[in-house]
């Protein structure tokens, strides 16, 4: 039988081990409310001619309303993959905090509808040009759809703000963007693209989306 002295050591010491493993989870706590939450994204509507676009804003298509607004002009890429496709850049802004519909129509407008053309092809999984400076330079390639889709939303992120990614870096062209320089899409124009009209074409097919929501 133990003493009485020897009890009062192990609860004494029984009781510390409780008291430290509160201080953990208390700490764990303190820890996990302090990393960044996302941020509260607003919704926009695209048929309003004179508003700015941000780019870190609340995409409104549902899978089936990008597939149908994609067919519309382009009805020969095969439901299956363009459904996964769709899917992969809703899940893949909204982890970015990113407006899958301007990153939808921007992959749209830089392959044309998937069409592609002489310097970027289909295999690469490259869905908005990354690399592709013209004079036959073919640019990025990626191993597949959804890490092409992610290099996308990263790069796109870099431009329209200065948050950090939440997923891992695959755009190896991430750190060449100066954050923050276009945080709408009218800023594009002159940034991410030459084309000076680059923003009101972004802005024609996001009014085209608006018809299927």
């Amino acid at each position: 039988m133990k003493s009485p002295r020897k009890m009062k050591s192990s609860s004494l010491r029984t009781a510390r081990r409780l008291q430290l493993l509160c201080i953990l989870v208390l700490v764990g706590r303190i820890i996990v409310s302090c990393e960044s939450p996302q941020p509260i994204l607003p919704t926009i509507q695209y048929n309003e001619p004179y508003r700015p676009i941000p780019i870190a804003s609340r995409g409104r298509a549902q899978v089936h309303q990008l597939v149908r607004f994609f067919t519309e002009t382009n009805p020969r890429i095969g439901n299956n993959y363009l459904t996964m496709l769709a899917r992969t850049y809703i899940d893949e802004a909204e982890a970015e905090g990113i407006n899958s519909d301007i990153a939808f129509c921007q992959m749209v407008h830089e392959t044309n509808y998937l069409r592609f053309g002489d310097d970027v092809q289909p295999g690469q999984n490259n869905f908005c040009g990354l690399g592709a400076t013209g004079k036959d330079e073919p640019g990025l390639s990626f191993p597949s759809v959804e890490i092409g889709v992610r290099a996308h939303i990263q790069h796109l992120k870099a431009y329209a703000n200065a948050q950090p990614l939440r997923k891992k870096l695959v755009d190896p062209r991430f750190g060449r963007v100066r954050r923050a320089q276009a945080p709408y899409i009218e800023y594009l124009a002159g940034t991410w693209a030459k084309d000076p009209q680059y923003s009101v074409k972004l802005k024609r097919k996001l009014e085209a989306l608006e018809k299927h929501l």
